[in-house]
């Protein structure tokens, strides 16, 4: 009887009690709606390994994490309180994986109600391989040219190797590893930088050691001819005076290249002493270089020039001149022009040429023989 007593109680208007039930679920779900709020977050994906496999094909950098909750609670979680990772440790061997999004929360976040949390995308697939370790080797990366004369003699690295950790065909195809650019524009001296390494790809990994390149740098050697050089006259009698001397004067020198390319001969580079002669005539003088020590004079070099020399001729305001014919000679004198050529035996000879119209008759050409020293 108590039984039927209930049950008539509870269906007695049982049609105003169902939509006050309806009201109440309906006013309940509108309340947890306004106090429950929705944030996503771009959360950092990382691969993790504990078995000696890595991944070998890029995978997506970041995923979509939803998390719903009570809005003051949302508001005290960060992104960095999110971790998203993919699991390889239960690999056993190459191959291509789906591997599920992970998703783990930081202890402070942790402590707060239940959070609904949603990641997108859930599953990744990666191509995995074993990895390994090996050394390879460093080499220099160079730009730009010493100065002028200047070239690379020898370039070092220290460390020359460096170990590298990744997949193990990546591994095996990589022999060596570059450093970043190191210039050597207008270098005229030794000299050693500090670098880094290149950092080759993604997947492969090594530490963020600093190495030093030293380039070594020597100076060129090479020639070069000077021609046309002047001739300075050194103990010339105060009784002669020179009459005719030639200027085609060459020598070269070996040394560097930029210090010959700087160098100028000074006005005594080449020099004749004549201390010797005390008459006139034509000799073949020797020619003396001051060469700095820095050069080589080379084979080839002029070692004498012909220099004529004629007695000096008193100044006399006193002296008689004696016949107009005579001053006329000795004007035609001054405009005469002397070729120095060598005759048979070795002697050398002046040939004079008269530059001026004669107003006497025509002479006969003159040719006189001076026999000097050679």
């Amino acid at each position: 009887m108590k039984a039927k007593q209930l049950f008539d109680k509870i269906i007695e208007n049982w049609q105003v009690k169902a939509v006050c039930f309806v009201i109440a679920l309906f006013l309940y779900v509108i309340h947890q709606n306004q106090s429950v709020d929705k944030r996503v977050f771009s959360v950092p994906l990382s691969v993790e390994s504990q078995n000696g496999f890595v991944s070998i094909e890029p995978h997506p950098r970041t995923v979509a994490v939803s998390a719903r909750g009570k809005a003051e609670e949302l508001a005290q979680v960060r992104e960095s309180d999110l971790k998203a990772y993919l699991d390889l440790t239960y690999i056993s061997k190459d191959g291509s994986y789906d591997f599920p999004v992970l998703i783990t929360l930081s202890d402070s976040a942790s402590v707060l109600n239940p959070l609904e949390l949603k990641v997108t995308p859930e599953i990744v697939r990666l191509r995995v391989e074993e990895e390994i370790t090996s050394y390879v080797d460093i080499q220099p990366l160079l730009s730009g040219n010493p100065a002028y004369g200047y070239s690379i003699k020898n370039v070092t690295v220290s460390p020359d190797q460096i170990a590298i950790t990744g997949p193990r065909t990546m591994i095996e195809n990589c022999k060596s590893l570059k450093t970043l650019n190191v210039t050597a524009s207008n270098a005229k001296r030794s000299f050693t930088s500090k670098t880094k390494v290149e950092q080759k790809g993604y997947f492969i990994k090594h530490d963020d050691v600093e190495v030093a390149v030293t380039v070594e740098i020597e100076e060129l050697e090479g020639t070069k001819s000077f021609t046309k050089l002047p001739v300075k006259i050194i103990n010339l009698s105060p009784d002669l005076e020179i009459r005719a001397r030639t200027s085609d004067v060459t020598v070269t020198l070996k040394g560097s290249l930029a210090s010959l390319e700087a160098f100028k001969p000074s006005d005594s580079f080449v020099t004749a002493d004549v201390s010797h002669i005390d008459s006139a005539g034509t000799f073949y003088v020797n020619l003396s270089y001051s060469v700095p020590k820095r050069f080589t004079l080379l084979d080839g070099h002029t070692k004498t020039i012909p220099v004529t020399f004629t007695k000096k001729q008193l100044s006399d305001s006193s002296a008689p001149v004696e016949t107009n014919e005579v001053v006329e000679e000795e004007a035609e004198d001054d405009s005469e022009k002397i070729t120095v050529i060598e005759g048979e035996g070795g002697a050398l000879e002046e040939k004079v040429e008269a530059t001026t119209e004669q107003k006497t008759e025509p002479k006969s050409e003159q040719k006189t023989e001076r026999k000097g020293k050679r």
